[in-house]
């Protein structure tokens, strides 16, 4: 259960990251164009009065002072005034101010000045904060974000047109957003669940490994005990025989000393084969290397999370030596009969705990498995570890046993007690490594 809320965490992270980076980078690009928006009105803005300005330029030369006002504002609006001068020197100023947006530009030549008004041009981008048209050295406009300045080139009308403007923060459409993080919550949840699947059907082929591992085990424990039956009477059957024999060498015809020899024959090579096979089985060479118990105590757990009743069973640990020498597998097995065990013995009252240590005692580490259950009766602490001894209804009575033989042969033992509070205890004892 703790490595599926891991598995969904780490799912759940992964979401929230994708969903903000993305989310940040589309509001980013929608401020981005709300800049490239103001951007280009201010382009078609300046374009717009250079215009005009060009016109006057152009047009203020060729005029005589007794033009119609009327058709004359047609062709060109932002004149307001046509009016004559009197002897206006050549060099004084062609622009004389009125107003932020009106002035009037003179042509001392024919004696002139037309008065411009170019208020409706500015009037035409309400978008923006603030625009200005400077006919002096331009200052800021205020503290606005966003700012563009640019000078016009006609020689009498050398203005600067200014704009600002505020990024409109809370302008943007969040559909987009709200599309982006959950398809995003989409992708991530397709993806645990594949991974998921991926790692179950892991898990399901370990803890068939496991189960046949097992099997094998049994079996061979069986079949351990099964040698050690029959070769008992097997011996005592050639005993008699050889009784036989002499009693027939005494007298007997020879035809049934030849029956008899051959008998004895027989079971003596019954007896070699067995003895072999017997052999076969306990002496299986193993090699001891250092192994994680914190590691295998995870895996054991993991396969045996799903087990009927092991929901309801808390499983804790507080390993203080991590390292002992044991066949990794073998290791797994034995804590995969016990954890087993404990969680059967269990399962009947609703709920339970099974909790496990290690400590370092000298050139040994002591591995204690407790567990909240009954505990054993005062006939399993003696006859427990016997084959085929069992007090749970449809047990073999064989994984106690094929445990303390997977410990004997990884130089370790098994010792059986009961806690104060009358829950089982377990103790393995096992190799350091250094």
């Amino acid at each position: 259960m703790t490595t599926n809320r891991a598995f969904l965490l780490r799912g759940l992270v992964a979401w929230l990251a994708l969903s903000l980076l993305c989310c940040a980078l589309l509001y980013a690009e929608q401020i981005r164009r709300q800049y490239w928006q103001f951007d280009r009105a201010f382009g078609l803005l300046y374009s717009t009065i250079n215009t005009a300005l060009t016109q006057n330029e152009s047009v203020i030369p060729v005029l005589s002072g007794g033009e119609n006002l009327a058709l004359l504002q047609q062709k060109f609006p932002q004149i307001e005034a046509l009016e004559t001068t009197i002897a206006r020197p050549l060099d004084a100023p062609r622009v004389e101010k009125l107003s932020p947006t009106s002035y009037w530009l003179y042509n001392p030549y024919r004696q002139i000045r037309v008065r411009i008004n170019l208020a409706s041009f500015l009037q035409s981008a309400p978008h923006f904060s603030a625009v200005r048209l400077s006919m002096s050295t331009p200052s800021a406009l205020g503290p606005e974000h966003w700012q563009w300045t640019r000078q016009f080139q006609q020689h009498f009308q050398p203005f600067t047109l200014q704009a600002s403007a505020t990024p409109q923060w809370f302008a943007v459409a969040w559909l987009p957003h709200l599309l982006i993080v959950l398809c995003w919550g989409a992708i991530v949840s397709l993806l645990i669940l594949l991974l998921w699947g991926r790692r179950e059907q892991r898990t399901d082929r370990q803890r068939a490994d496991y189960y046949q591992h097992a099997r094998l085990n049994t079996l061979g424990e069986m079949a351990a005990g099964v040698v050690h039956e029959i070769n008992q009477p097997l011996t005592a059957t050639q005993m008699w025989l050889q009784g036989g024999m002499r009693q027939l060498d005494n007298g007997r015809p020879e035809e049934a000393r030849h029956a008899i020899h051959s008998a004895l024959t027989q079971t003596q090579r019954i007896s070699e084969l067995l003895t072999r096979f017997r052999a076969h089985l306990s002496q299986e060479d193993v090699t001891l290397t250092a192994v994680n118990l914190a590691h295998s105590w995870q895996r054991v757990g993991n396969l045996l999370e799903r087990e009927p009743g092991s929901e309801r069973i808390r499983i804790t640990h507080s390993l203080q030596a991590l390292h002992v020498r044991a066949d990794r597998l073998w290791l797994e097995q034995v804590l995969h009969n016990l954890l087993n065990n404990a969680i059967q013995a269990q399962s009947s009252r609703g709920e339970g705990w099974v909790h496990i240590t290690s400590e370092a005692s000298g050139e040994r580490v002591c591995v204690t498995l407790t567990d909240g259950g009954p505990g054993f009766s005062a006939e399993a602490l003696k006859l427990a570890l016997m084959p085929l001894y069992t007090e749970r209804k449809g047990g073999l009575g064989l994984g106690l046993t094929l445990s303390e033989s997977l410990m004997t042969r990884m130089g370790g033992s098994v010792m059986l007690t009961n806690t104060p509070e009358g829950g089982a205890q377990i103790r393995l004892w096992f190799i350091k490594e250094a």
